[in-house]
């Protein structure tokens, strides 16, 4: 009986070992939860950074797209201002030049205009002669 007492004793420490040792502490469920989410926020701050790299890379890139822009507005600006007093010179030598051409044939047909008078003049004397010549000789036909 001792010997069957023994094997007894020997299975039910045989299967207290089996069903101790199999069986690890397991976690509680808070703790399961607080490892994946930390690893959740691992992973979210390592894609924040990312994000974050991708939006300061792309405000350089605008930035420097602006300040292109911002170059060409001010090159075009100064191309304008200079068509512009470029333009006024032109229209200026233009006016010039059509008020120097008319202020000179004014003066030539002043001066036409104050030959035709004297021709004019000398002309209306000639005739007021004839008249007075024509009027002091006898008409021949009433004469006749």
């Amino acid at each position: 009986m001792k010997a069957l007492m023994f094997k007894h004793f020997i299975l039910i420490v045989a299967i207290f070992i089996v069903l101790t040792a199999g069986c690890a502490p397991q976690e509680p469920m808070g703790v399961k939860m607080s490892r994946i989410v930390a690893a959740e926020n691992i992973k979210l701050k390592e894609d924040l950074r990312e994000r974050d790299w991708e939006m300061k890379s792309l405000k350089e890139s605008h930035q420097r797209q602006i300040d292109e822009l911002e170059k060409t507005i001010a090159e075009c600006k100064e191309k304008i201002r200079t068509w512009q007093e470029e333009s006024r010179r032109n229209l200026r030598k233009q006016i010039e030049d059509v008020t120097d051409n008319v202020i000179a044939r004014n003066s030539i047909l002043q001066k036409e205009n104050e030959a035709l008078k004297e021709q004019n003049k000398r002309l209306q004397k000639e005739l007021d002669e004839q008249k007075k010549k024509e009027d002091a000789t006898p008409n021949k036909e009433i004469l006749l």
